[in-house]
């Protein structure tokens, strides 16, 4: 199998596309399309200080990568890792996060639940917990590794729900009071595993996880078997969406990011 842009040996065939890509242009078209994500809203200005939260996972592992490579030699903007541990102590795993920054020459600040006033404990939600620790970076954005996968599983389970609720929600999405951004909405999961085993060491590898039995699940089975028969669904999911949100007369405006999970 060669590459369509070069002849030399490709890595990935792109059912949804056609293409064919070596490793080099595999990259160079991901971060295209992340970039072009964030040029069309608008995401990134002068002065930001962007907090990447960072599990650790190939989501929020490449995103790093991506928002370094292509702001980290601005010197009106500056990038911090942030993660929130599960509890105290910095064990093996969150030492290899907090590597993962090192190697990129990012700042990285640690901080688990409840242990300051500023990162609340208890049953508070995680991106209020993550928005605590932004503030305390004076960070102006949170960036999340959320892929187009999480977003339309998201979508199609407020739909099949008929949470109307979720589509009147303020558009914009936000964790605590610092607004987040997810430059990889358009990205499959599974490009983005190839992403950081491509251009980011140590990071790490997620083990597969039985689908709960659920509804949720049920859900999350049955839009993941149709993705398999029909590669473009997961885009379509999102593109409706976003149309639906962009339509005044509509009487629905989708909160298109709100989802769990940075990777």
């Amino acid at each position: 199998m060669r590459c369509d842009r070069c002849g030399s040996d490709a890595i990935v065939f792109q059912r949804y596309s056609g293409l064919r890509l070596c490793a080099t242009h595999f990259t160079e078209s991901l971060d295209a399309r992340a970039r072009q994500t964030l040029r069309a809203r608008g995401w990134m200005r002068s002065g930001d200080r962007i907090a990447v939260a960072l599990s650790g996972g190939p989501g929020s592992s490449s995103l790093l990568r991506f928002l370094s490579a292509t702001f980290g030699e601005r010197p009106d903007m500056s990038l911090i890792a942030i993660t929130i541990g599960e509890g105290g102590g910095a064990g093996t795993e969150v030492k290899g996060i907090g590597k993962i920054a090192e190697g990129m020459g990012i700042p990285w600040t640690f901080a688990s639940p409840g242990e300051s006033p500023e990162v609340p404990g208890g049953d508070v939600p995680r991106e209020q917990m993550l928005g605590s620790l932004a503030k305390r970076a004076g960070a102006t954005k949170i960036a999340l590794g959320t892929n187009l996968n999480a977003i339309a599983r998201s979508i199609f389970l407020h739909v099949i729900r008929g949470e109307t609720s979720r589509f009147t929600a303020d558009r914009s999405c936000v964790e605590g009071d610092i607004p987040s951004i997810t430059p990889f909405r358009m990205i499959p999961a599974a490009e983005l595993s190839l992403y950081a085993s491509l251009n980011v060491p140590g990071y790490l590898r997620e083990e597969a996880r039985l689908v709960p039995a659920s509804f949720e699940g049920e859900v999350r089975e049955m839009l993941d078997a149709h993705s398999c028969r029909h590669p473009s669904a997961p885009f379509s999911i999102v593109r409706l969406a976003d149309g639906l949100s962009a339509v005044p007369d509509a009487g629905i405006t989708w909160n298109r990011d709100r989802v769990t999970g940075h990777g």
